[in-house]
């Protein structure tokens, strides 16, 4: 659960990246930020589904995947296209 939890960590900063970047594909725009309301409410739902078990998430595991979520932005960062750079990092 805390790896699913870190996982959905890592989505949630990757899309928040990429939708507040995208200017040139308004319907990809769209759907990014359809996917990022879907990861947030996937997040919230195993958050609860953990603290119904008393299971606490990982600091250490979501520190790491959202490290990850922004060194794979800064990779991408010498393309200019918003859209390459998701492939990239996805």
């Amino acid at each position: 659960m805390r790896d699913a939890h870190a996982m959905e960590e890592q989505a949630e900063q990757m899309l928040s990246g990429m939708s507040s970047r995208i200017e040139n594909y308004p319907d990809l725009a769209t759907r990014i930020q359809q996917h990022l309301e879907e990861t947030r409410s996937q997040r919230q739902r195993l958050e609860a589904c953990m603290q119904r078990r008393g299971v606490s998430t990982s600091t250490m595991k979501d520190m790491t995947a959202r490290f990850t979520a922004l060194m794979q932005g800064v990779g991408g960062a010498m393309s200019g296209d918003e859209v390459i750079k998701g492939a990239l990092s996805g």
